[in-house]
């Protein structure tokens, strides 16, 4: 979920700088904001079940406890 809501603000800041800076958006931009805010949502969702599965096995490999060459036991508790 915090993955989701991190790239959803970060969508939705670029669709508002794009309505903001757009002189023929930004006459109605009440109405861009509120489908901003849905079409961010509606995009960020399959973007994040793309991405998270990737970010989260490199994580997880860091987070792994792995056997020290210097001694018998896990560098750290598991």
């Amino acid at each position: 979920m915090l993955f989701f809501t991190t790239l959803n603000v970060a969508v939705f800041t670029v669709v508002v700088y794009v309505v903001m800076l757009s002189p023929t958006l930004n006459v109605h931009a009440g109405y861009w904001m509120l489908f901003s805010m849905i079409g961010s949502a509606l995009i960020t969702a399959p973007l994040c079940w793309l991405v998270a599965p990737r970010v989260s096995g490199k994580l997880r490999k860091r987070l792994v406890a792995e056997r020290s060459p210097l001694s018998d036991a896990p560098s750290r508790p598991v």
